[in-house]
């Protein structure tokens, strides 16, 4: 190792064999080691800079030096890193030999190369894909894998359009209803699954009833924040695309109220799944996706037919 010197040198011998080698890495320790490349010790940089030349580097060195071997695993080797809190740790082999370290920039990168890769993979799971090696899956697998979580989502569609076939004489009087439908649908998915990934992103261990249910009331708040300001916005666009007081109305308790029952089934739903001791990063989406579309879907279509109806006068058989 190229900041490795031996025990039985002085200082004055370690400094000069260490300028002599060309060191193309940060130095942040000095390993001791012995004729036959065993760590014994941590030479600290003071020592090296005030020490006088003659001191022999064995009275300057530090015996204690946490090392890590080559059979330990990343997983075990990254926790020791970060519980020593010290900026480099030396691996050793079997016999004690000093065979390298891991030092506080690769701790860092790994760290957030895993961060990273964790945050891809819940962002997977909540939409419905349990991926931990996608590279090794076969097309067949794959598509076992992921048509099940895709059912869902047809399953919400129809749903939906069942929905929509209730209410096809109101669609049929008031066309406003079905030109803003897309954008209703988009902000109750998007809240939902906003909530979802809060959610799942949460301990469930450490959960109780009360914090659970302080945690959808805080949700429910901001949603209801959100769902005010989207639905103010859609309402103005829907008054000035000729839909008038009321389909502005409508626009906007539609918007603020769905927003508000999206957050709560979102962040309700991966509670529930956890409970019955299923996996909410994997079911939490689809699940939710498909009680927030019916029940948006159909909340839209009743309000729409109770006040805009209402304010026309009009009569609508379902």
């Amino acid at each position: 190792m190229q900041t490795a010197v031996n025990v039985n040198q002085t200082i004055g011998e370690a400094l000069a064999e260490l300028r002599a080698r060309t060191i193309d890495h940060p130095v942040i320790y000095v390993y001791a080691i012995d004729d036959d490349d065993r760590l014994v010790g941590q030479v600290p940089t003071r020592a090296l800079l005030f020490s006088a030349p003659s001191t022999p580097v064995r009275e300057a060195m530090r015996t204690a030096v946490t090392t890590i071997s080559l059979e330990t695993s990343l997983d075990d080797a990254l926790e020791i890193f970060a519980k020593s809190r010290l900026l480099a740790l030396p691996v050793v082999d079997g016999e004690g030999r000093l065979v390298g370290a891991i030092d506080v920039e690769q701790y860092a990168r790994e760290s957030l190369q895993r961060a990273e890769r964790d945050r891809v993979r819940q962002v997977f799971q909540t939409l419905g894909l349990a991926i931990d090696r996608p590279a090794q899956l076969t097309a067949w697998e794959s598509f076992r894998m992921r048509m099940p979580w895709l059912s869902c989502n047809i399953a919400g569609g129809v749903l939906c359009a069942m929905v929509a076939w209730l209410f096809s004489d109101l669609l049929q009087q008031v066309v406003l209803l079905a030109i803003f439908l897309p954008l209703v649908l988009t902000l109750g998915e998007s809240i939902a699954m906003q909530s979802v990934t809060i959610t799942v992103g949460s301990d469930p261990n450490k959960r109780t009833v009360a914090s659970a249910l302080e945690a959808l009331r805080v949700e429910a708040g901001a949603a209801l924040l959100l769902g005010l300001v989207c639905g103010l916005v859609v309402a103005c666009v829907s008054f000035l695309w000729g839909g008038g007081v009321a389909g502005a109305l409508t626009m906007f308790v539609a918007v603020s109220v769905s927003m508000v029952f999206a957050a709560v089934v979102g962040g309700g739903i991966p509670m529930l799944l956890h409970a019955f001791r299923l996996d909410p990063n994997v079911a939490a989406g689809p699940v939710t996706l498909v009680i927030a579309d019916t029940a948006t879907t159909t909340l839209y279509f009743t309000l729409g037919m109770l006040i805009l109806m209402e304010s026309t006068g009009a009569a609508v058989v379902l």
